[in-house]
């Protein structure tokens, strides 16, 4: 007969496993919701912070100041009425019970208790002194103290966690309905289920606008970081196209240095053969370059179908040669264009004249987006070290039918002025005109 051993600390693995989970549940609800019961520590106080004024930003606190007043006097009449006490006491019972209003502003939790503490003496002093509520009275409080305390459960509710202010607000009900069972004589009112009834449907109310405004809020920081990877992804696909634009004439000059490379040997007579190695070698460099540079160029365009021209090969970038024929695409667009040039004109560094042209057209689309039908100025400055664009046009009536864009057009131009070590002005002038100049440096001209 087989002998079964029994596993002694199977029996016992349900009541622990069930003895974590409590642990767990207290550590994880109970212990931070009783942290948060006496947490008195006090808040920041509430003021309209969109109103300009400063007496209208301070109008909650005042409300408060209004609203306790309104509360003591009466408070304190019911209460020596019912009691038959001096006035002493009444008074103090009272103010404690409006005084939770305004602390309630700076310290929701704290105010609470108070409020809470407050509504137990009277009842206890009324049955003591065996002089039963009138009837349809809100038992346990007086009438000022119910409105006291449903001003306070609500504000606090505004303040506080949605789990912190449904204890509280059962706990009201705890305390209330114990009072009720324990001391209530025949004849008062249903004060308490009326309390349960408004206060619990101003909760619901509150926490409804609570999460209304709780998810407009992550909209709105929703869309600010939407905003920020949107100009992050602008931001760098604007270096990429130049990046492309610059690939494009790195490997001109490459191609250059390996044709003269190749052909320098046979420019001398009878030629050294450690300088027909030497350029070899700068030849054999130049092409392993150039095909690095066609490589990763490859790459960077794949995606871009713009880079190609309409019978698939790359189109060449373009110089201040070209000038003239944007400005004429621009005129036949509708817009009165005049042109000035300063300076004696030179060849500049490629990527001088491409940053000077892009910026030039970048600039001009501008105009026609936002200012049909102006007067444009283009004026080229060529100084001894830099290079000078800028493009003025005049203002248009308010009626002139502009196009929306994606607004990222200045981010590209100041790039392109940044990349060259350059400055980039956008503004409007004092005379009213719009104004994009850029100051770019070129260097020691090929003329020096």
């Amino acid at each position: 007969m087989a002998c079964v051993r029994s596993d002694p600390d199977s029996a016992r693995r349900p009541s622990s496993v069930r003895a974590h989970g409590v642990q767990q549940w207290w550590a994880s609800t109970v212990r931070p919701l009783q942290g948060e019961l006496l947490d008195l520590s006090p808040r920041p106080l509430p003021t309209l912070h969109r109103a300009r004024n400063r007496a209208v930003r301070q109008l909650p606190l005042v409300l408060a100041g209004l609203f306790t007043l309104y509360l003591v006097v009466p408070g304190a009449d019911v209460v020596a009425e019912r009691l038959q006490m001096p006035w002493p006491v009444p008074v103090l019972l009272a103010c404690l019970q409006a005084a939770s209003v305004p602390l309630s502003l700076a310290r929701p939790v704290a105010a609470w208790w108070l409020s809470l503490v407050a509504m137990v003496p009277f009842p206890l002093l009324l049955v003591a002194l065996g002089a039963p509520p009138a009837r349809d009275t809100p038992w346990p409080w007086t009438e000022p103290g119910f409105l006291a305390h449903l001003a306070v459960t609500l504000i606090v509710a505004w303040r506080v966690s949605a789990r912190l202010f449904v204890t509280q607000w059962l706990l009201t009900l705890l305390v209330g309905g114990a009072l009720a069972v324990v001391l209530r004589p025949a004849g008062a009112g249903q004060g308490l289920y009326a309390f349960g009834i408004l206060s619990g449907v101003g909760l619901l109310l509150l926490a409804a606008v609570r999460g209304r405004r709780e998810a407009q809020r992550q909209l709105r920081r929703q869309e600010k970081l939407t905003e920020i990877e949107r100009f992050r992804r602008t931001l760098l696909e604007e270096r990429a196209r130049i990046a492309r634009e610059l690939h494009d004439v790195v490997a001109h000059h490459m191609s250059v240095v390996a044709v003269q490379a190749e052909a320098a040997p046979y420019l001398v007579a009878d030629p050294p053969e450690a300088m027909r190695e030497s350029f070899g070698s700068i030849r054999h460099n130049a092409l392993a370059a150039l095909t690095e540079l066609r490589h990763v160029l490859g790459m960077m365009r794949s995606d871009d179908p713009g880079a190609r021209g309409e019978d698939g090969k790359y189109v060449p970038q373009p110089t201040l040669d070209d000038l003239g024929e944007l400005v004429g695409n621009v005129r036949a667009a509708g817009l009165t264009v005049e042109t000035d040039i300063a300076g004696t004109p030179r060849a500049l560094p490629p990527h001088v004249e491409l940053s000077a042209f892009r910026i030039t057209q970048e600039a001009l689309s501008n105009v026609l987006r936002h200012a049909p039908g102006a007067q444009v100025r283009v004026e080229l400055t060529y100084g001894e070290a830099e290079l000078g664009v800028q493009v003025t046009n005049s203002p248009v009536a308010a009626t002139a039918r502009r196009q929306s864009g994606n607004g990222h057009g200045v981010l590209g131009m100041r790039e392109r002025a940044s990349m060259l070590g350059g400055t980039l002005h956008v503004g409007r002038m004092r005379d009213g005109w719009f104004e994009v100049r850029a100051v770019l440096p070129t260097g020691r001209s090929e003329d020096s």
